[in-house]
This record gives C-alpha cells, structure tokens and sequence, in this order.
C-alpha cells in the first residue's frame, strides 16, 4: 500500500477582480505558502477570515494547495 507525506502547503485566496474588458470575470489570487502541514482546515479558515477585510475586493473561495511525497 502506497503512503504520502505532505512535503509542502500554502493557502491560497481567490477575489472577485470585477469584470475585464470584454466582460468576463476576473479572478486575482493571493497565495501564502510554508503553511504547517498539521494546519486543520478550520485554522486555515479563520485566518482566511481575518484576512479577507484586509484585501481589496471581495472573497471568493479558500483553498489549500499541498504538495505530497508518496512512496511505497
């Protein structure tokens, strides 16, 4: 059976940009990497939430970008 490990996290932060030119959406992201792999996904939330007022435009989805070594 195969095991992974999570080598490396970061939490990435979607906003709403508005609308371009040809009046599709623009999504901007803000990207924090060296995340603790042993972060629950309702930590990431919080700070999530504690950044979100800081920005510029509004919120729009939260993620969790991790990066695993699997090994045998």
């Amino acid at each position: 059976m195969a095991n992974s490990t999570i080598t490396a996290s970061a939490l990435v932060l979607s906003f709403d940009g508005g609308l371009d030119q040809n009046g599709d959406p623009v999504v901007l992201t803000k990207t924090f990497r060296n995340i603790k792999a042993a972060a629950s996904y309702d930590a990431l939330l919080a700070i999530a939430g504690k950044l979100a007022p800081l920005q510029q435009h509004p919120l729009v989805t939260v993620e969790r970008d991790d990066t695993a070594t699997i090994t045998a």
